[in-house]
């Protein structure tokens, strides 16, 4: 009896409801569109989460644990993922120069999302006058303890230290750390040796290496193809620990509504406004059909607030639903993760300042903007597309304008929530890129793109 009685039975019912729901959903993924499965998973763990939302999500802790899996291994497949594709891509390209079009194209892109994330930043806090009369968010920001402040600070990396970690220093080390810009130098330094010795010494030299790498690359797309059918179970354990916490910190949130809301609204009205313009503009494409195609990869960055994590599902999205060829989907939206990333790098830290500067009355010059959205525009060459990354990239833009890392300890407590729609952004910028590259090198197939979808097939 003492047993029974010991046992937390709304664990347990929130347990048995959630796998109630994914038999509903795996019913329902035989019969409708898998996007729309996806975004019924939303819906499912946002109700979920509301209903049993306790504290530090006790009622949601199988859930979590199921939401944390899928993650653990979604990330596990990234390394592989952009290792093998990227070289089996490059090495069918057999090409150099193509190589170094792709590269720059996709980099040049990636940056010209980042100024118009600064851009459409800098115009919604003006007109909305961001942070005035908000001067009691900061408060207590004298109360800050120098400790905190410094524990903070050594979470920054300066720019030279972030370049030097684009360069491989161990490869194994750089695989199992997911360090994305070394494993995309690896495998580019691989492809340009192939291209070389097949190009000087005969295609027979190294034919052995490319079928190794072709077979590795079916094995682990098998892998891949497998976890991606998952994503709608994994959402709704994901949305459900969301969803339990938005209510934890009611008086956080209250205080710092218009700022969240805020950072949806520019970081949506880039995504779906600014991209728009340039994937009907230079991709040629249909936005509305573009954005549909690509919403699994949303979805997936959006729950996981990992760009990183969502690059397989994005890889998935590109090749099966857009028509974007292999080398440039692999290659591109790997780079996605680490070069741009609009909403971390720009949107993120640009409205934190102003809603600082504007809550503390500061008056700031022209010259005091223009250097805010350089220090951006330069973070966005290098940033870690993983959960968190967010309050890093805002302590080293403060520092570097001379505001105080204090005002970012105080506005920690929004990061979860609008960590998730910035990911969104972030792995929106990576996609259209992906797709003007591919339209620009001429290999985008409007045929898979324009070919609509079946009931119950992966988006």
């Amino acid at each position: 009896m003492d047993l029974l009685c010991s046992v937390n039975w709304i664990v347990l019912l929130v347990l048995a409801i959630t796998l109630l729901l994914f038999k509903v959903l795996n019913q329902l993924a035989m019969k409708i569109n898998w996007t729309f499965v996806v975004l019924i998973s939303m819906v499912m763990g946002a109700v979920i989460g509301l209903v049993f939302a306790s504290d530090n999500n006790s009622y949601l802790v199988w859930v979590d644990l199921i939401g944390d899996i899928y993650i653990n291994v979604i990330t596990a497949l990234v390394a592989p993922v952009i290792l093998i594709s990227i070289m089996s891509g490059f090495i069918s390209l057999n090409s150099k120069e193509k190589m170094k079009s792709i590269g720059l194209t996709s980099v040049l892109w990636l940056l010209a999302s980042s100024a118009a994330a600064i851009v459409l930043s800098y115009i919604f806090g003006a007109i909305t006058g961001l942070g005035k009369g908000a001067e009691a968010v900061f408060a207590d920001i004298a109360s800050v303890s120098d400790s905190t402040i410094s524990s903070y600070e050594e979470l920054a990396t300066s720019f030279d230290q972030v370049i030097l970690k684009f360069f491989p220093t161990n490869v194994i080390g750089d695989l199992s750390n997911d360090n994305v810009v070394a494993i995309i130098i690896i495998a580019i330094a691989v492809a340009v040796a192939y291209v070389g010795i097949s190009s000087e010494e005969g295609e027979e030299k190294v034919a052995a290496f490319k079928n190794l790498v072709e077979a590795l690359k079916n094995i682990i797309y098998r892998i891949l193809a497998f976890v991606i059918d998952l994503t709608p179970f994994a959402v709704l354990c994901l949305v459900a620990g969301s969803a339990s916490q938005i209510f934890e910190d009611k008086k956080s949130l209250v205080q710092l509504v218009l700022l969240v809301v805020m950072i949806y609204v520019v970081c949506l009205v880039h995504s779906y406004g600014f991209n728009a313009i340039i994937i009907k503009c230079v991709a040629k494409l249909s936005p509305l059909k573009f954005f549909k195609k690509i919403l699994p990869a949303q979805i997936t960055a959006f729950t996981t607030s990992s760009s990183v994590g969502s690059i397989p599902a994005s890889i998935e999205c590109q090749r099966k639903s857009v028509g974007i060829d292999e080398e440039i989907s692999n290659f591109t939206t790997s780079l996605g993760t680490t070069i741009g990333m609009p909403g971390c790098t720009c949107v993120w830290p640009i409205l934190l300042a102003i809603f600082y500067t504007n809550a503390m009355g500061i008056a700031w010059t022209v010259s005091d903007y223009v250097m805010l959205a350089v220090v951006c525009l330069i973070l966005s060459l290098g940033s870690a597309g993983v959960p968190g990354i967010g309050v890093v990239s805002a302590m080293a833009v403060f520092k570097a304008v001379n505001l105080p890392i204090a005002a970012i300890v105080l506005l920690v407590p929004i990061n979860n929530i609008s960590d998730m729609i910035r990911t969104f952004d972030n792995v929106t910028a990576g996609n259209v890129t992906a797709a003007i590259v591919a339209r620009k090198m001429g290999t985008l197939d409007d045929n898979i793109f324009n070919a609509e979808e079946k009931k119950g097939e992966n988006a």
